[in-house]
C-alpha cells in the first residue's frame, strides 16, 4: 500500500497534473484536445502528464470515435479516492483551478477540431 500511495503522491506533486486531475474530477470524459485548450500546454505535455496519472492508477481512458476520453479510475480504492477528494476540496478555491473549471464549461471538442 505504501508504494501505491507514494506513486499517487508523486503523480500529484506537479502543478499541471493537479490541474488536470481537478479538471477530470469535475468533468469526466475530457479528451486531450479539451485539456490542452483549457490549460494551454502542448499536446505532448498534456499526454505526458496524463500518462503519469494513468500509471498512478488515478485515471483511465476509453476511446470514443476520434477521441480518447479520460476519467477518474472508478476502481480506485476508497481510501485512495479519499486522498484525491481531500486534495480537490483543498484546491477548489485556487485561482487557477477556478479559471480552468470556468474554461471547461465553454470548451467544445467539436469546435477545437474545426480549427
Amino acid at each position: 500500500m505504501m508504494k501505491k500511495i507514494i506513486k499517487i503522491l508523486k503523480a500529484l506533486s506537479d502543478e499541471n497534473r493537479l490541474r488536470i486531475i481537478c479538471l477530470i474530477f469535475q468533468n469526466s470524459g475530457l479528451c486531450v484536445c479539451e485539456i490542452q485548450e483549457i490549460i494551454g500546454l502542448s499536446q505532448s505535455t498534456i499526454s505526458f502528464n496524463l500518462k503519469k496519472l494513468e500509471e498512478a492508477e488515478l485515471i483511465n481512458h476509453s476511446k470514443s470515435a476520434l477521441w480518447v476520453n479520460y476519467s477518474i479510475n472508478e476502481n480506485l480504492e476508497t481510501n485512495l479516492l479519499n486522498i484525491v477528494n481531500l486534495l480537490m476540496n483543498q484546491l477548489k478555491n485556487d485561482k487557477k483551478i477556478k479559471e480552468d473549471l470556468k474554461k471547461a464549461e465553454k470548451v467544445s471538442r467539436l469546435e477545437i477540431c474545426k480549427k
